[in-house]
């Protein structure tokens, strides 16, 4: 919050060129599928391309039998908790209602199925603790 348009700006780019990305993830299927839910992109972006090597953790709590559950948990638990963080106003926090969402903080969806091309590496790390939303 303390940064200015241009620092934000400057983070997101700054990420892709990063030599190593670490992040977590929305959601993770009992086949290995990480699914993710950002509005502008930049995470899922530096997840997929860019820095050779992304580490992605992941706390127990997000762990989900199907793709379907995925984002499920996502719109109905991590979304609205993100938003409320974040003081934004969205349907999901009043009526549990997705549609025509104000705050664009759930634009951009990917799911990675395996290790991207072109990554040197991509970690998974399993943490057994509840972690983020």
């Amino acid at each position: 919050a303390s940064l200015s348009p241009t620092e934000k700006t400057a983070a997101r780019d700054n990420q892709m060129t990063a030599d190593v990305f670490r992040s977590s993830t929305n959601a993770l299927t009992m086949n290995g599928t990480l699914v993710n839910i950002d509005g502008t992109g930049n995470r899922v972006a530096a997840m997929i391309f860019g820095p050779k090597t992304s580490v992605v953790v992941c706390g127990y709590n997000k762990i989900v039998p199907t793709l379907e559950d995925a984002v499920r948990r996502i719109r109905k638990h991590a979304a609205p908790v993100n938003y409320k963080r974040l003081n934004a106003k969205a349907p999901c926090l009043e009526d549990g209602d997705c549609d025509d969402c104000p705050a664009a903080l759930c634009r951009v969806t990917t799911i990675i199925e395996g290790k991207p091309s072109g990554k040197a590496q991509f970690v998974v790390i399993i943490v057994g603790e509840k972690l983020g939303y």
